[in-house]
Protein backbone atom coordinates (compact mmCIF):
# COMPACT_ATOMS: atom_id res chain seq x y z
CA UNK A 1 0.00 0.00 0.00
CA UNK A 2 1.75 3.35 -1.27
CA UNK A 3 1.86 6.67 1.32
CA UNK A 4 -1.16 8.17 -0.70
CA UNK A 5 -3.13 5.23 0.36
CA UNK A 6 -2.60 5.56 3.43
CA UNK A 7 -3.25 9.22 4.21
CA UNK A 8 -6.62 8.44 3.38
CA UNK A 9 -7.44 6.02 5.80
CA UNK A 10 -9.32 6.45 9.20
CA UNK A 11 -5.86 6.47 11.19
CA UNK A 12 -4.17 8.81 8.66
CA UNK A 13 -6.71 11.11 8.85
CA UNK A 14 -6.22 10.92 12.98
CA UNK A 15 -2.85 11.63 12.63
CA UNK A 16 -3.49 14.56 10.45
CA UNK A 17 -5.96 16.53 12.73
CA UNK A 18 -3.33 15.60 15.93
CA UNK A 19 -1.04 17.08 14.64
CA UNK A 20 -2.82 19.84 12.78
CA UNK A 21 -4.60 20.33 16.84
CA UNK A 22 -1.05 20.58 18.15
CA UNK A 23 0.13 23.35 15.60
CA UNK A 24 -2.95 25.66 16.70
CA UNK A 25 -2.36 25.14 20.14
CA UNK A 26 1.20 26.14 20.20
CA UNK A 27 0.68 28.98 17.79
CA UNK A 28 -1.75 29.90 20.64
CA UNK A 29 0.47 29.64 23.34
CA UNK A 30 2.96 31.68 21.30
CA UNK A 31 0.37 34.38 20.42
CA UNK A 32 -0.27 34.73 24.57
CA UNK A 33 3.10 34.84 25.22
CA UNK A 34 4.64 37.28 23.14
CA UNK A 35 1.39 39.07 24.06
CA UNK A 36 2.51 38.89 27.96
CA UNK A 37 5.94 40.22 27.19
CA UNK A 38 4.64 43.04 25.88
CA UNK A 39 1.92 43.82 28.19
CA UNK A 40 5.24 43.86 30.77
CA UNK A 41 7.34 46.02 28.89
CA UNK A 42 5.16 48.43 28.66
CA UNK A 43 3.99 48.24 32.08
CA UNK A 44 7.64 48.93 33.09
CA UNK A 45 8.10 52.24 31.06
CA UNK A 46 6.92 55.16 33.12
CA UNK A 47 4.37 57.66 31.23
CA UNK A 48 5.83 61.30 30.95
CA UNK A 49 3.50 63.94 32.04
CA UNK A 50 2.44 65.74 29.21
CA UNK A 51 3.88 69.03 28.50
CA UNK A 52 0.35 70.58 28.86
CA UNK A 53 0.07 69.62 32.46
CA UNK A 54 2.89 71.29 33.35
CA UNK A 55 2.60 74.66 31.68
CA UNK A 56 -1.26 74.39 33.20
CA UNK A 57 0.48 73.67 36.82
CA UNK A 58 3.15 76.86 36.17
CA UNK A 59 -0.22 78.64 35.03
CA UNK A 60 -1.50 77.76 38.99
CA UNK A 61 1.86 78.60 40.82
CA UNK A 62 3.33 81.52 38.99
CA UNK A 63 0.97 82.90 36.18
CA UNK A 64 2.98 80.82 33.71
CA UNK A 65 6.09 83.29 34.36
CA UNK A 66 9.09 80.35 33.56
CA UNK A 67 11.59 83.06 35.06
CA UNK A 68 9.68 84.86 37.87
CA UNK A 69 11.99 85.27 41.22
CA UNK A 70 10.26 87.47 43.83
CA UNK A 71 12.59 86.77 46.53
CA UNK A 72 10.16 84.52 48.85
CA UNK A 73 12.40 81.66 48.39
CA UNK A 74 9.98 80.01 45.70
CA UNK A 75 11.92 80.57 42.26
CA UNK A 76 10.70 79.74 38.17
CA UNK A 77 7.43 78.63 36.66
CA UNK A 78 6.83 75.42 38.78
CA UNK A 79 7.77 77.49 42.34
CA UNK A 80 10.98 75.48 43.11
CA UNK A 81 13.18 75.87 46.09
CA UNK A 82 16.65 75.95 46.24
CA UNK A 83 17.48 72.55 47.97
CA UNK A 84 14.74 70.90 45.99
CA UNK A 85 15.99 72.36 42.79
CA UNK A 86 19.50 71.34 43.23
CA UNK A 87 18.62 67.47 45.01
CA UNK A 88 16.23 66.80 41.58
CA UNK A 89 19.34 67.57 39.03
CA UNK A 90 18.76 71.47 38.53
CA UNK A 91 21.99 73.60 38.40
CA UNK A 92 22.03 77.44 39.09
CA UNK A 93 18.69 79.26 39.62
CA UNK A 94 15.26 77.60 38.45
CA UNK A 95 14.67 81.33 37.45
CA UNK A 96 16.85 81.36 34.75
CA UNK A 97 16.89 77.48 33.37
CA UNK A 98 14.39 76.94 30.30
CA UNK A 99 10.97 75.74 30.81
CA UNK A 100 12.03 72.53 29.22
CA UNK A 101 14.91 72.17 32.03
CA UNK A 102 12.08 72.90 34.53
CA UNK A 103 9.82 70.90 33.35
CA UNK A 104 12.96 67.81 33.61
CA UNK A 105 13.73 68.55 36.99
CA UNK A 106 9.66 68.89 37.97
CA UNK A 107 9.42 65.46 36.33
CA UNK A 108 12.53 64.12 39.16
CA UNK A 109 10.64 65.93 41.77
CA UNK A 110 6.69 64.50 40.84
CA UNK A 111 8.82 60.86 40.34
CA UNK A 112 9.98 60.78 44.19
CA UNK A 113 7.91 62.86 46.03
CA UNK A 114 4.49 62.61 43.98
CA UNK A 115 2.10 65.68 43.04
CA UNK A 116 1.81 67.06 47.10
CA UNK A 117 5.09 68.96 45.77
CA UNK A 118 2.36 71.61 44.63
CA UNK A 119 -0.26 70.31 47.15
CA UNK A 120 -2.90 73.49 46.58
CA UNK A 121 -2.48 74.24 42.79
CA UNK A 122 -2.01 70.00 41.92
CA UNK A 123 -5.54 69.58 44.01
CA UNK A 124 -7.39 72.45 41.55
CA UNK A 125 -6.17 70.35 38.48
CA UNK A 126 -7.35 66.97 39.72
CA UNK A 127 -3.54 65.67 40.11
CA UNK A 128 -2.23 63.10 42.45
CA UNK A 129 -0.32 60.03 43.14
CA UNK A 130 3.56 59.74 42.14
CA UNK A 131 5.96 59.55 44.66
CA UNK A 132 8.29 56.99 45.88
CA UNK A 133 11.01 57.21 43.19
CA UNK A 134 15.21 58.62 44.28
CA UNK A 135 16.08 61.67 43.70
CA UNK A 136 18.41 61.46 40.57
CA UNK A 137 22.20 61.88 41.19
CA UNK A 138 22.96 62.99 37.52
CA UNK A 139 21.55 66.77 37.09
CA UNK A 140 19.99 67.69 34.21
CA UNK A 141 21.83 69.36 31.21
CA UNK A 142 21.76 72.87 31.55
CA UNK A 143 21.43 75.27 27.97
CA UNK A 144 25.47 76.50 27.26
CA UNK A 145 24.88 80.10 27.72
CA UNK A 146 23.06 79.52 31.14
CA UNK A 147 25.56 77.29 32.80
CA UNK A 148 27.28 79.02 35.95
CA UNK A 149 31.06 78.50 36.81
CA UNK A 150 30.39 76.46 39.62
CA UNK A 151 27.44 74.27 38.33
CA UNK A 152 29.36 71.06 37.81
CA UNK A 153 30.62 71.42 41.40
CA UNK A 154 26.63 70.21 42.63
CA UNK A 155 26.11 68.84 45.74
CA UNK A 156 26.09 65.27 46.08
CA UNK A 157 25.25 64.82 49.11
CA UNK A 158 22.12 66.79 48.35
CA UNK A 159 21.42 65.11 45.43
CA UNK A 160 21.18 61.67 46.98
CA UNK A 161 17.84 61.84 49.20
CA UNK A 162 14.58 63.19 48.18
CA UNK A 163 13.36 66.60 50.16
CA UNK A 164 10.21 66.99 51.29
CA UNK A 165 8.33 69.39 50.52
CA UNK A 166 8.93 72.71 51.62
CA UNK A 167 6.56 73.17 54.69
CA UNK A 168 5.71 76.94 56.16
CA UNK A 169 7.06 77.68 59.54
CA UNK A 170 4.50 78.66 61.84
CA UNK A 171 3.88 82.31 62.30
CA UNK A 172 2.04 83.96 65.31
CA UNK A 173 -0.08 86.72 63.79
CA UNK A 174 -0.79 90.23 64.76
CA UNK A 175 -3.90 92.01 65.14
CA UNK A 176 -4.54 93.69 62.36
CA UNK A 177 -6.93 96.18 62.00
CA UNK A 178 -8.77 96.21 58.60
CA UNK A 179 -9.80 99.38 56.12
CA UNK A 180 -13.25 97.33 54.88
CA UNK A 181 -11.65 97.39 51.62
CA UNK A 182 -10.56 94.49 49.13
CA UNK A 183 -8.11 92.73 46.76
CA UNK A 184 -9.08 90.36 44.53
CA UNK A 185 -5.66 87.93 43.82
CA UNK A 186 -4.79 87.72 39.87
CA UNK A 187 -2.21 85.01 38.32
CA UNK A 188 1.08 85.73 39.01
CA UNK A 189 0.60 87.51 42.50
CA UNK A 190 2.14 87.20 45.62
CA UNK A 191 1.37 88.59 48.84
CA UNK A 192 5.16 90.68 48.21
CA UNK A 193 4.15 92.08 44.65
CA UNK A 194 0.10 92.86 46.26
CA UNK A 195 2.05 94.85 49.01
CA UNK A 196 4.57 96.87 47.03
CA UNK A 197 1.45 97.86 44.27
CA UNK A 198 -1.12 98.37 46.70
CA UNK A 199 1.90 99.88 48.97
CA UNK A 200 0.55 98.65 52.15
CA UNK A 201 2.54 99.66 55.36
CA UNK A 202 4.55 96.70 56.99
CA UNK A 203 4.64 94.76 53.53
CA UNK A 204 3.30 91.51 52.91
CA UNK A 205 3.44 90.41 56.94
CA UNK A 206 0.97 92.80 57.73
CA UNK A 207 -1.15 91.88 54.80
CA UNK A 208 -0.43 88.01 55.62
CA UNK A 209 -1.33 88.96 59.32
CA UNK A 210 -4.72 90.79 58.14
CA UNK A 211 -6.08 87.52 56.32
CA UNK A 212 -5.20 84.69 58.84
CA UNK A 213 -8.63 83.13 58.00
CA UNK A 214 -7.88 83.28 54.09
CA UNK A 215 -3.67 82.40 53.69
CA UNK A 216 -2.57 79.36 55.70
CA UNK A 217 0.85 79.44 53.61
CA UNK A 218 2.60 83.10 53.10
CA UNK A 219 4.10 81.68 50.44
CA UNK A 220 0.90 80.25 48.52
CA UNK A 221 -1.82 82.72 47.20
CA UNK A 222 -4.16 81.32 43.99
CA UNK A 223 -5.62 83.12 41.87
CA UNK A 224 -8.99 84.52 42.61
CA UNK A 225 -8.59 84.96 46.40
CA UNK A 226 -10.14 87.70 47.80
CA UNK A 227 -8.14 89.52 50.54
CA UNK A 228 -8.35 91.82 53.47
CA UNK A 229 -6.08 94.93 53.31
CA UNK A 230 -5.15 96.58 56.18
CA UNK A 231 -6.10 100.06 57.68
Amino acid sequence: MNTSTRMNTPMGKSKLGTAARRGVTLAAVSAAGLALSATTANAAVPTATSTSTWDALAQCESGGNWSTNTGNGFSGGLQFTDSTWAAHGGTGSAANATREQQIAVAENVQASQGWGAWPACAASLGLSGGGGAPAPSVPVTPAPAEVPVQAAQAPVQAASAAVAPAQAEPRHAAQVPLSGETYTVEAGDTLSTIAEKLDITGGWQTLADANTDTIVDPDLVLAGQVLQLPA
